[in-house]
């Protein structure tokens, strides 16, 4: 529980940051910003996630700790030169993306930074490192939102945030990987039947993840092409904005439902597990639904509460469009995902990508969409929505793990009324009256129905756990 709030504080200090640097960046720099961030975090996911994914799954225990830090250790050190090769390939044929040389040499070495604080972090779950999660996410931020921020400020320069932001990172991480280290790991330990264990249990989901994340960076790379820096800092804030509010939300849920879930299997057997991830669902659209009305309806507050002001008016717009496509990805990953995780099948998350990121491609070269940055917005949320689909049918099969239609019937009405009550709360002056408002009035009665009506068996949870803790409680006779 303690991971997932430092998760969710780190989620929200992200969320945070790309405000304050689209402040003092203005659009057509901030652009240049996310666009190279993207293609470093999509680079990142592509040669490194099966490392971090494969840290979470298998050197939590002591067994075979050495080899298996051995080999993540090798196989780092291969991505790492593959990460510099391919970079230096490119930049020989002259491409440089639309990111500029300068921007794209220092890309590989943003995506390590960036890749191996995730590996860290991974890596001190894993092994149950409290104290060191904890300091190193304390140490990076508080690093990013004084030098980062301190560079900005003073060069106004998106190249220079990227190398302030790469450093900084890479001072965190090394200044609190002590615990990581393994006594007696080598290199020459590692073992080649490792590596293709880590690599064969991870693949479906990096290559999904990076899927997702090429389609967000063609359409940036298009916005650039066709629209200029300005419109792609406007779509960037937008997109980047959303995703980051939505993902620091669903993240509780999705964690913290699916190791219940697991924990059931272990103690009741698989029925139980399968039943549960059918109640998880409906309690993550319980979460995502309201969220998503909310998000969309209060888009004029959100605006004016905390958005820098060369970015009001198409920020709103954009994020209207997007709106959709934010729920469509979390849902993908907090409801569905979980289904195939505990059948260890997990290419349909792959053929979902597939399907989405085909669905952007030709939206944008068969229709009009491709005319304004708000066509690319358009695209990008439909395109998620196909995913979400193309993931929903294959995973809804399963009848032992379906939601209850009840359920989600509530959701779907309370939800709806809530839009219609916090609507005219935007007429209200000024912002954070209105925004507080909307969470009272619309987030706090749709909370307390669903409990009311057992949605997701939230209130017969809530009598088991009274009724436990009062048996604990009682004297023994």
């Amino acid at each position: 529980m303690l991971f997932a709030l430092v998760f969710f504080l780190n989620a929200a200090a992200n969320l945070a940051l790309g405000v304050a640097l689209g402040a003092l960046l203005g659009p057509a720099e901030f652009g240049r910003y996310a666009t190279v961030f993207l293609g470093a975090t999509t680079l990142s996911t592509a040669l490194f996630d099966w490392l971090r994914l494969s840290s979470i799954r298998f050197s939590g225990g002591p067994g075979r700790r050495i080899p298996v830090a051995a080999s993540l250790d090798a196989a780092w050190l291969a991505m790492i030169a593959l990460a510099l090769v391919l970079t230096l390939a490119l930049a020989m044929t002259g491409a440089d993306l639309g990111f500029g040389l300068a921007s794209l040499a220092l890309t590989p070495f943003l995506a390590i930074s960036i890749a191996r604080a995730d590996y860290a972090t991974a890596t001190m779950r894993a092994r149950d490192l409290t104290r060191a999660f904890i300091t190193l996410t304390a140490i990076r931020q508080a690093l990013i939102f004084t030098v980062v921020l301190g560079v900005t400020w003073w060069t106004r320069s998106a190249l220079a945030s990227v190398a302030a932001f790469c450093i900084v990172t890479l001072v965190a991480v090394t200044l609190t990987s002590a615990p990581l280290r393994t006594q007696g790991a080598r290199v020459s330990l590692a073992e080649r039947e490792d590596v293709r264990r880590f690599l064969v249990y991870a693949k479906p989901i990096v290559v999904s993840t990076v899927l997702y994340q090429a389609m967000a960076l063609i359409n940036r790379h298009l916005a650039l092409d066709w629209f200029g820096a300005e419109a792609t800092g406007k779509l960037s804030l937008a997109t980047d904005f959303g995703f980051r509010v939505f993902l620091a939300i669903s993240v509780l849920p999705e964690t913290l439902l699916f190791q219940y879930a697991l924990r059931r299997e272990a103690e009741e057997g698989r029925a139980a597990a399968q039943a549960q991830i059918g109640v998880n669902m409906a309690l993550v659209f319980a979460v995502l639904a309201p969220l998503t009305v909310g998000y969309a309806v209060m888009q004029p507050t959100f605006e004016a509460l905390l958005v820098p002001h060369a970015f009001r008016g198409d920020f709103a717009r954009l994020s209207l469009w997007l709106t959709p496509g934010f729920f469509a990805f979390c849902a993908l990953y907090a409801a569905f995902n979980p289904v195939f995780q505990l059948e260890k099948t997990t290419w349909p998350l792959t053929l979902a990508a597939l399907a989405a990121i085909s669905c952007d491609l030709a939206l944008l070269a068969l229709t009009p969409l491709n005319a304004s940055v708000d066509g690319l917005a358009q695209a990008h949320a439909i395109s998620l929505c196909v995913g979400l689909i193309a993931a929903a049918i294959p995973a809804l099969r399963r009848k032992a793990m379906r939601p209850r239609v009840r359920d989600l019937a509530i959701v779907a009405a309370a939800t709806t009324a809530m839009g219609f009550a916090i609507a005219p709360l935007n007429g209200i002056a000024p912002a954070p009256v209105a925004a507080a408002l909307a969470v009272m009035l619309g987030g706090g009665p749709v909370g307390a129905l669903f409990f009311a009506l057992d949605v997701g068996g939230l209130r017969t949870w809530a009598r088991a756990r009274w009724a436990a803790k009062g048996a604990c409680a009682a004297p023994a006779p």
